[in-house]
C-alpha cells in the first residue's frame, strides 16, 4: 500500500488524519518492480485524469431510497 492523500479526521478531531492509499503488488518474484493491483482503480482514473488536464472531474454518490406506506 502506498499513501496517495492524507485528510483531517473529520469525526475524531484532534490530531488524527485519514490516509486513502493505493494498492500494488510485485510483478513477478524477483521484487523489482511495482504494478497496481487489480483493486487499484485510483491508479487507473488518475490516468483518465491527467490526460485532460483542463477538465475536474466530477463524483458522486448514490443512494436509493424506498418509502413504504404504513
Amino acid at each position: 500500500m502506498k499513501p496517495a492523500a492524507y485528510f483531517r479526521d473529520p469525526f475524531r478531531g484532534g490530531d488524527n488524519i485519514m490516509v486513502i492509499c493505493e494498492t500494488w503488488i510485485w510483478s513477478d518474484a524477483t521484487y523489482t518492480t511495482l504494478v497496481p493491483a487489480n483493486t487499484n482503480f485510483r491508479h487507473y482514473a488518475n490516468q483518465i485524469f491527467n490526460a485532460a488536464p483542463q477538465e475536474k472531474p466530477w463524483y458522486g454518490i448514490e443512494q436509493e431510497y424506498t418509502l413504504l406506506a404504513t
